[in-house]
């Protein structure tokens, strides 16, 4: 157990230790460096109450003591009693100056634990950003979320802070121990075994219960972001249905557990606290009980009992502070867990996130193929894609068309460069597009979702998304604006034209204003490819037509991708492509696979 007890400290400071920098490192030892100075006043602090009360009781001691002799002669004294007031002022100044470094030490431990946890928080939404695609499609954003607003703030404040005040703590203790036992070994030899056999046993007790019950807070607090989080996002349809009740009964009960899990490690870190004082307490009057026995004077016993009270006041807070911050670190390791797999544990995107400007468009002058690629999600047992082959001149409008699930998206995803094939390859004018090129590919490609994603801002911020305002072109703006058949609206019906705010996932719009808006973001930066991606799908027919109008005169010039279901949008396509279960089926004009295509005839008729 004692091998166990030690492996998993160790592991705790390994773990933390990948979370540091070499900067932060020195900041760490700068801060126990000014603790281990604090330790030492307060430790002197104490050793001066002994010779301050043994002069106070017996003012002869200036004549007995050669140190304080010595002293008394130096400072060129003339009465013990003058001495006397000297060495309380001396203990007075020592005690104060003790306590401004302590208070120093701790607003350098505050500082530094509340810089760690905008470090780490940053650092993981930056770890986060630079993942690949494929990583998010298994994972909850609440969750994602949670552990850069939540489980850092818990893991710095709830196990770095307590950390840091058990090793200053732990300074403390061990020269306030070794003072008592210059003093009076035997007083400090039992002293050490009751408080530190105590504190090791409940520590012992409690620590599989403090890790299991961590595990759970962990998932707790999960499952309360997450209802949460799916509860304000539905809330149209919660409203319709009457479902308000389901959604807050199944946030109440991860809430519920969640803080009885938290209450429950507060209570156990301060328990050993009262059982502690009352044993100390007991121990001051069982070393009076002792040392009548022993028939000592009264006057000599005071001094020596004043001593140990004191160094006990001392000690029983730096002792506190280890059993709270041992409990913590125990119950908050699942925490430490979590972070330190999502920053270690995943490779990331060649993203330089440091870098202020985007890399320069990867050419596109002739054709985009793809050669033989397959794809398979990593949570799915069949493949998405098995070996698909086709080509796509520069300037030619090309459809994918199919049943739902059928491939078309994640053949899309692949087009734009979030998906790498699982094998085969993609080319664009001969150039292979891996890892280490494809943010180039990507400053091409215009792309529009099927359900386009706002921010709570204004109009013009959301179709140039992600651009300070000194770089806006409004020119450029209100034309990309004009082609998506939305500068009417905004300048017609909207109060402050193209500042107006649209609300979160901008809720004041229309389902066909919100996707017009995201073609008008993906035109904004003039790509050479667009791909929608069924991006007609929320428009009324008129709307449809005008926008299709637009995306024609575009096709003119650009090379366009549309994956639809509504095949209205892919009747001017040059060639359309029918994928069906991952595979490419089928292959021609509009008309042509209206002529011979089964399959593709039920489609038009489907959504006639």
């Amino acid at each position: 157990m004692e091998t166990t007890f030690f492996k998993g400290k160790l592991d705790v400071l390994e773990k933390l230790n990948t979370l540091f920098n070499r900067k932060e490192k020195l900041q760490f030892i700068l801060v126990l460096a000014v603790a281990l100075v604090a330790a030492f006043l307060q430790a002197l602090g104490i050793i001066s109450v002994l010779p301050f009360l043994q002069l106070v009781m017996e003012p002869e001691l200036v004549q007995e003591n050669k140190w304080l002799n010595l002293l008394f002669t130096s400072l060129g004294f003339e009465s013990a009693f003058s001495f006397t007031i000297f060495v309380g002022f001396a203990m007075l100044a020592i005690l104060l100056v003790g306590n401004v470094t302590s208070a120093f030490a701790a607003w350098l431990k505050i500082r530094f634990v509340w810089q760690k946890n905008h470090d780490i928080a940053s650092a993981l939404l930056k770890k986060y950003l630079s993942l690949p695609y494929v990583y998010f499609l298994n994972k909850h954003s609440a969750d994602l979320g949670k552990n850069i607003l939540s489980e850092v703030e818990q893991m710095t404040g709830q196990l770095l802070m307590p950390l840091l005040k058990l090793l200053t703590s732990s300074i403390v203790v061990f020269m306030i121990l070794a003072l008592l036992f210059l003093v009076n070994p035997a007083v400090a030899a039992a002293s050490t075994f009751l408080f530190g056999f105590s504190y090791v046993v409940i520590f012992v007790f409690l620590q599989g219960r403090l890790r299991a019950r961590g595990e759970k807070r962990l998932q707790e607090n999960t499952g309360r972001f997450t209802a949460a989080a799916e509860a304000l996002a539905g809330i149209k349809d919660i409203k319709i249905l009457g479902r308000e009740r389901y959604f807050l009964e199944r946030f109440s009960g991860h809430s519920a557990r969640f803080s009885e899990l938290q209450a429950w490690v507060s209570v156990i870190g301060q328990f050993p606290r009262y059982l502690m004082e009352t044993v100390a307490f007991g121990g001051v009057i069982a070393l009076i009980l002792a040392l009548l026995s022993f028939r000592q004077d009264g006057s000599k016993i005071i001094p020596l009992v004043s001593f140990f009270v004191f160094a006990g006041y001392r000690l029983m807070p730096a002792l506190q502070e280890i059993f709270y911050g041992l409990s913590s670190v125990q119950f908050n390791r699942a925490i430490l867990d979590r972070i330190s797999r999502d920053m270690n544990g995943e490779t990331t995107e060649s993203i330089v996130l440091e870098r202020r400007e985007l890399p320069k468009p990867l050419a596109f002058k002739e054709r985009i193929l793809l050669e033989g690629v397959s794809f398979q999600y990593p949570y799915s047992r069949q493949a998405a894609l098995s070996d698909v082959n086709l080509e796509i001149p520069k300037g030619s409008f090309v459809g994918l068309v199919g049943p739902t699930g059928g491939g078309k998206t994640t053949l899309g995803d692949v087009l734009i460069g979030m998906l790498a094939p699982s094998e085969g390859r993609m080319t664009v004018d001969g150039v292979v597009i891996q890892e280490d090129n494809v943010r180039n590919w990507q400053r091409n490609v215009g792309y529009v979702p099927q359900q386009v994603f706002l921010c709570d801002d204004t109009i013009a911020r959301n179709v140039v998304f992600g651009l300070p305002d000194k770089q806006i072109d409004r020119a450029r703006l209100e034309e990309v604006c004009k082609i998506a058949n939305l500068h009417d609206f905004i300048e017609q019906e909207l109060p402050q034209g193209y500042d107006t705010a649209i609300g979160e996932r901008g809720i004041r719009l229309s389902g066909g204003q919100r996707q017009r808006i995201g073609i008008a973001r993906a035109l904004y930066h003039d790509p050479e490819v667009l791909v929608l991606d069924e991006a007609t799908n929320s428009l009324d027919g008129i709307t449809e037509k005008a926008v299709l109008q637009a995306i024609e005169n575009v096709a003119k010039k650009k090379t366009v991708i549309a994956i639809a279901h509504r095949l209205t949008t892919v009747k001017s396509c040059r060639i359309i492509y029918l994928i069906d279960k991952g595979a490419i089926v089928a292959q021609d004009t509009y008309e042509e696979l209206m002529k011979k295509d089964e399959q593709f005839r039920a489609m038009a008729r489907a959504v006639e």
